[in-house]
């Protein structure tokens, strides 16, 4: 938001609210919502707020953990000084007083730096980094428009946890990069030898884990790998590093009695990290020691790195080669909890805040310790694990919220007699992981056991109780393995599976290699376009083969947005459901998608929450880009609220009586009969006798952007029509060999490869275009690429004499009514969901879109309605005629009577459907859909 949209909603929050009663246990929560939605500009308040979090049996109002806030609310009229009795015990407390003793019994890691007390009248503001704690700034609601900055904390990225420990973790990824780099030219055949490449891959991650270990105290001594190390030269520590390795492994009873000190100390870590399986270590350089013990050890902290974004940047560390060959992206926090929030995170928070709002102690008590076991019950898959972003962050959510049932249990002898063992339920043993790079392996586990630690040190703050984290648990549910070619039950059983989530590799259908392409033959089996489906859509064929075995699994996937749209959406969506019973639950419609990587990915994509029957839970709920969510009465495959019918593309129209659609010429020529003007005028010049043969000609480009162009146009002439114009022939032999493969396009290049037969076979015609669909009569032209800004695809009538090419889609015989009902927001409602996309940009094709969609039925009352509007819409483009369509249907410039225009024909093609929707988009669609289903009913579907 602006600063001006921001005042503007400030003013009008403030009018709103001076006129509420607000009632502290009534209004609070709405009240901070739209404060920090509606004037603070930060979406999706709820997911991040915390209302009524239970510390030790009270309440806090309002916890902002990641930014470090907390707000103790009062009812209107009721003084911010004023002390009243919260408990016998605690006795007579003023707001702050109330609220700095929540802070003070909060988990030391998550104690706020801010305190806000509010009566909705006030706000006042303690920073508990100043000294005087109890120093406030006051701010007063009307003066909140002029005063906002006051709060601009609440969105100030240096104030959050999240972001800081982003940061660190990005900057621990460099520095594993920087020493991944430097060891690997050490190695003599990294480039051929496996063992070497692997024995790299192993260092790294034992070098990282004690370089996180010795700054969070699980080593015998601060800086202890740093006061190990620098005791060798550069040409030592080869052998030092040997050395550590072993002793790292050697349980304390079984260690040489007479090792020295310095490496007796050392506790034992087993695991299976530093395991003796014969890794080659190379000789160190100066600069190697040097940036290892100043630059990684002494200089940088990585207690606080996350786990979840520090595997992704650690595995930014492979060649970017290899990261693109395995079709890899890296997940950010908030996009993991855009998948494991519906999942089950946001069901399993509402299920412990309302344990922790039951009165009754005993109950309370009982409630909690059921819980905690539902927790540990939980058993999660990520079949494309990566780095373990989903599974990291998914154990510390779990964790976090035991942590809160650990801290409500407080003082029932819980911690006193008790190990971590029996009192911490929830272990890291209940993630799975499939992983395809042995690397990526490694790194997932290790992430697995940062966080642990990480979550350890959490508990221990509660209780006040240390524990011993070494040794390592063996972790050996991350397997290395393709996932589309192995067994999910042989990693986790589908009786035992809760959840399966991730991100699959982002692979479109024509990046996938021919192996991939057949994993997915292999799944799918001989359907139509099974050679044609996104790479991911083998993981929603692997999840639903799964969870047909066990209905109470439920998964969630991102994914690219393709899946959802144009051809691939029957294939894919009509088979899980017809095989599986699969249907979607949650989704988030198209958002771009960013990644912690060094090279960030920005893709389009969408994410699909299912199961089997659609019942995991007990709402649909589909969200947007801004992350609101709206239930829906069924989620279909186009991710919007309709019945579950997904759209097959035809070769002929499923309504009688309407011009037959198809795509323009196509010359496959190599450039050699197209022309611009001046490329046009300077041919005639030297042959100017084929000034007769030339044409206009339009593709999407010259027909939206009012560009012109020009075609060769040889239609059915014979060989000695041209044989006296050597230029012509000149070009239909360019044409001919183009077509073999044997000579170079206009622009001088050669086919990368051999051109496929019916190609070469056409060479044999070289005059004729490859696809000719030349028109007699005037006729309807629709681009097949537009702007998904657009908010009406530019479509018109064009003289027989202009040939359109194969970018554009032509219809013969077309009148205005049929212009009319192309052109209006039904058609286009209908192409925003069926069609494909070109990145995000909409897709006609006559099959998919034209062929299925469902004409009404006027009268013939109505069709001359829609007739005079078309008109009327041609009309107020004639008045504009110096501009473009671009600039005509540019949705910023959209010229008033033009508007206008399309509004009455949008109502006039409404009422031929019989209905009144006022322009709603989604009755708009959904009843196509109901007509679709009708006109479609009892057809054979492959």
């Amino acid at each position: 938001m602006t600063t001006i949209e921001q005042k503007r909603a400030a003013q009008e929050f403030v009018k709103r609210w001076k006129a509420m009663p607000c009632v502290e246990e009534e209004h609070s929560r709405s009240f901070w919502i739209e404060l920090l939605e509606d004037v603070l500009g930060l979406p999706n308040a709820t997911h991040f707020l915390e209302f009524e979090r239970k510390v030790k049996g009270r309440k806090i109002d309002v916890f902002y953990e990641d930014m470090g806030i907390l707000v103790e609310m009062k009812g209107r009229g009721i003084s911010l000084d004023k002390a009243s009795e919260r408990s016998k015990k605690a006795g007579e407390e003023t707001p702050y007083q109330q609220a700095k003793w929540y802070a003070d019994n909060l988990p030391f890691s998550i104690r706020p730096r801010w305190i806000v007390t509010c009566n909705f009248d006030e706000f006042r503001i303690y920073d508990q980094e100043k000294e005087n704690q109890e120093d406030y700034v006051s701010l007063a609601l009307d003066e909140l428009p002029a005063q906002l900055h006051l709060l601009a904390f609440f969105a100030n990225k240096g104030n959050s946890r999240i972001e800081r420990e982003r940061q660190l973790s990005v900057k621990a990824g460099e520095l594993v990069g920087k020493l991944y780099s430097q060891l690997s030219r050490q190695y003599r055949n990294i480039e051929t030898d496996e063992h070497e490449q692997r024995s790299l891959n192993v260092l790294i991650v034992r070098l990282v884990f004690l370089l996180y270990a010795e700054d969070s105290g699980l080593l015998h001594e601060k800086d202890a790998l740093l006061n190990y190390l620098k005791r060798f030269p550069a040409d030592q520590m080869r052998q030092a590093v040997i050395d550590l390795f072993r002793v790292l492994d050697t349980p304390d009873a079984e260690r040489d009695p007479y090792l020295p000190e310095y490496l007796s100390a050392f506790p034992y870590v087993n695991g299976g990290l530093f395991g003796a399986d014969g890794i080659v270590v190379p000789q160190f350089t100066d600069q190697i020691r040097l940036d290892l013990l100043l630059e990684a050890s002494q200089s940088f902290d990585w207690s606080g790195i996350s786990p979840t974004i520090f595997g992704a940047a650690f595995e930014s560390t492979l060649n970017p080669d290899t990261r693109r060959s395995g079709g890899m992206h890296y997940t950010s926090i908030e996009n993991i909890h855009k998948v494991i929030d519906p999942l089950f995170l946001d069901d399993l928070k509402a299920e412990l805040a309302e344990i922790e709002g039951e009165k009754v102690e005993k109950n309370r008590k009982m409630k909690l310790r059921r819980f905690q076991k539902k927790l540990s019950g939980i058993n999660i898959l990520d079949p494309a694990c990566g780095s373990g972003n989903f599974l990291t962050e998914s154990y510390l959510s779990l964790r976090k919220l035991e942590n809160r049932v650990i801290e409500s249990l407080q003082g029932e002898q819980i911690g006193m007699g008790f190990d971590e063992e029996s009192l911490i339920e929830v272990s890291i043993s209940q993630f799975y992981g499939i992983e395809i790079n042995d690397f990526a392996v490694s790194v997932a586990k290790t992430a697995l056991w940062i966080a642990e630690e990480q979550m350890m040190e959490a508990t221990q703050e509660i209780l006040l109780q240390p524990f011993d984290f070494l040794p390592l648990k063996s972790n050996g549910n991350i397997r290395e393995g393709n996932a589309l070619r192995m067994d999910w039950n042989d990693v986790l059983p589908a009786e035992k599976c809760s959840y399966i989530c991730g991100n699959p590799p982002f692979y479109g259908a024509s990046m996938c290699s021919a192996e991939q392409k057949q994993e997915i033959v292999d799944l799918f089996g001989k359907i139509k376009l099974s050679n044609s489906l996104d790479y991911v859509s083998g993981w929603y064929y692997k999840a639903a083969e799964m969870m047909s075995e066990e209905p109470s699994i439920g998964a969630a996937f991102v994914s690219t947005n393709s899946i959802t749209q144009g051809e691939q959406a029957y294939p894919i969506w009509h088979t899980l459901a017809s095989r599986f019973g699969i249907m979607i639950d949650f989704a988030w419609r198209t958002f771009i998608w960013d990644s912690e990587a060094a090279d960030r990915a920005h893709v389009h994509c969408v994410i699909i929450g299912f199961s089997v029957g659609g019942t995991r839970w007990g709402r649909k709920v589909i969200y947007d880009a801004s992350g609101d969510g709206v239930d829906a009465s069924n989620i279909s495959p186009y991710l919007i609220d309709a019945p579950d019918v997904v759209v097959q593309s035809r070769t002929r129209p499923i309504c009688a009586g309407v011009p037959v659609m198809k795509n323009g010429s196509k010359p496959t020529d190599g450039g050699w009969y197209l022309f611009t003007p001046e490329e046009k005028d300077d041919f005639i010049v030297r042959e100017p006798r084929s000034a007769r043969l030339f044409r206009r000609w339009v593709g999407s480009t010259e027909f939206i952007n009012g560009k012109e162009r020009w075609c060769l146009y040889l239609g059915n002439l014979q060989w000695g029509d041209i044989a006296d114009m050597p230029c012509v022939v000149e070009r239909v032999e360019n044409v001919r060999r183009v077509r073999l493969g044997e000579g170079p396009n206009s622009q001088g290049k050669m086919a990368s490869k051999k051109p496929p037969a019916p190609t070469q076979k056409s060479a044999q015609t070289p005059m004729r275009f490859f696809c000719d669909n030349v028109q007699v009569d005037p006729y309807l032209i629709i681009p097949n690429v537009s702007s998904q800004r657009r908010f009406y695809v530019p479509i018109g009538f064009m003289p027989p004499d202009v040939i359109a090419s194969n970018l554009v889609a032509t219809a013969e015989h077309a009148e205005p009514w049929h212009f009319g009902v192309l052109t209006s927001q039904v058609h286009n409602a209908w192409m925003r969901i069926v069609a494909g996309r070109l990145k995000s940009d909409y897709r006609y094709t006559p099959g998919l879109v034209y062929n299925t969609f469902p004409w009404p039925d006027p009268s013939i009352g109505q069709r001359a309605k829609i007739e005079v509007c078309a008109k009327a819409v041609l009309g107020a483009r004639e008045a504009h005629a110096g501009k473009s369509l671009a600039e005509l249907y540019d949705p910023d410039k959209m010229p008033a009577d033009l508007l206008a225009a399309h509004k009455a024909l949008d109502a006039a093609v409404e009422a031929a459907y019989g209905v009144d929707f006022g322009g709603d988009e989604e009755k708009i669609v959904a009843h196509l859909f109901k007509l679709y289903a009708e006109k479609t009913a009892g057809e054979r579907r492959d």
